[in-house]
């Protein structure tokens, strides 16, 4: 038998936890196209939240499982949770296919208006599926904690945008990891800083006592 030690042992893990990403992220794929995208995005988004989310607390087998069974568990709840989120997002698509007619320096700003918005919006939003795995509170105070989260925390909202920043370059520059991890690594990070601010916040959070020390 062959055990891991040191390096070999690290390498391992961060393998392991990768294919783990890798799954999940196509997880996500299947469950938004099972879902006709209109009513699959936002369930497929919060069941991969629950896998990562796992993920992260260290827990790495029966993802699949797992995920269907939050999937369908969460099916009602993830769409209308993310119901404005989906209007918020419509109307910054309008914005955008606007921005080409419109004169400058009127559509400067309008354009910085809408990345702005939807900064923030992308900041709630995750906010909206960390906060829903760890508290099943009502739906309307889960979606005002999450919409003054980002508010009330700025250094965690900027250490997050830059983040999501960095991935989305990353991605881009790299176009062939998009189908393996290009929805999961955004909802694993974004998820790692929410997660983070949360149990600073709360005594009561599963990981409240490794934030403190």
């Amino acid at each position: 038998m062959i055990v891991e030690s040191g390096w070999a042992a690290r390498v391992m893990s961060w393998l392991r936890a990768l294919s783990a990403i890798i799954v999940v992220n196509l997880l996500i794929v299947a469950g938004t196209l099972v879902g006709a995208v209109v009513l699959g995005t936002l369930p497929a988004l919060s069941a991969g939240a629950v896998c990562l989310t796992q993920l992260r607390d260290g827990d790495g087998t029966g993802l699949v499982r797992r995920y269907v069974a939050e999937y369908r568990a969460r099916f009602r709840r993830a769409n209308a949770l993310g119901a404005p989120f989906a209007l918020v997002g419509a109307l910054l698509l309008a914005d955008t296919a606007v921005l080409p007619s419109l004169p400058q320096p009127a559509g400067a700003m309008l354009a910085v208006f809408t990345w702005i918005i939807a900064a923030y919006a992308a900041v709630a939003l995750l906010a909206a599926l960390a906060i829903d795995v760890r508290y099943r509170d009502r739906i309307l105070p889960t979606l005002r904690f999450a919409a003054g989260l980002p508010l009330a925390s700025p250094v965690m909202t900027l250490s997050l945008i830059g983040s999501l920043a960095v991935i989305v370059a990353s991605l881009l520059a790299l176009p062939m990891l998009i189908p393996l991890v290009g929805i999961s690594v955004p909802l694993f990070v974004g998820g790692w800083f929410v997660d983070h601010r949360l149990a600073q916040l709360d005594a009561h959070h599963p990981r409240a006592a490794a934030v403190a020390r």
